[in-house]
């Protein structure tokens, strides 16, 4: 046997030997990666409907926000309402009021100068 066959056996033998070590090795990594595989699946088949909910759910929220949104509108014209009601008996009730005791007090000051001019 010449140099070269040694050189080319030894070769023949050391890639021989590494694809028996890759395939040692990728026995274990394929089985790694169908379980990823397997738990990915499973996953996305639980995700779906729970996004399916999750939709629902973010759905019946806006209504209950949209219903809020309407109260408090309420709430706020009931105010504005109210406070004209206010600002409107301020006026009728104390307007009035304030001219009667004027006009008393006025009468009450002439009938205590015409008593001291007698």
């Amino acid at each position: 046997m010449t140099s070269l066959e040694i050189i080319g056996l030894i070769a023949i033998i050391l890639m021989s030997a590494f694809a028996i070590v890759a395939i040692i090795v990728s026995i274990p990594l394929f089985k790694l990666l169908r379980k990823a595989n397997n738990i990915v699946g499973s996953l996305d088949n639980q995700i779906n409907p729970l996004m399916g909910e999750l939709n629902s759910i973010v759905g019946k929220l806006n209504l209950e926000l949209a219903t809020i949104n309407d109260i408090t509108q309420s709430a706020g014209s009931i105010v504005e309402q109210l406070e004209k009601i206010v600002r409107l008996a301020r006026i009728i009730i104390t307007s009035p009021i304030v001219k009667v005791i004027s006009t008393a007090a006025g009468i009450v000051d002439g009938i205590k100068k015409t008593k001291s001019k007698k």
